[in-house]
């Protein structure tokens, strides 16, 4: 066996080794489309915002009165509407 022979093999098998390890490490890399992702984090903490007044919305004491007057005022107009 001629030392090309055995030299060839082993440098093809380097040369896709690499290229495969090239090609993982490309994909698994994320996207820098810095314009997109200001915008999607831009929007991502407006919705945080708004859930957090959400929140405060629906914990607030005032807000469950509220609702439940609401509930009294359309069941008393169920009640008249039926009546």
């Amino acid at each position: 066996m001629q030392a090309i022979e055995f030299v060839l093999p082993i440098l093809a098998l380097i040369f896709v080794y690499k290229l495969i390890r090239l090609v993982i490490v490309q994909r698994n890399q994320p996207r820098r489309d810095d314009s997109v992702n200001a915008e999607l984090l831009a929007r991502l903490n407006e919705v945080e915002e708004r859930v957090r007044v959400l929140e405060r919305i629906v914990t607030d004491e005032r807000y469950d009165l509220k609702r439940q007057f609401e509930d009294l005022e359309n069941e008393r107009g169920a009640r008249d509407g039926a009546a």
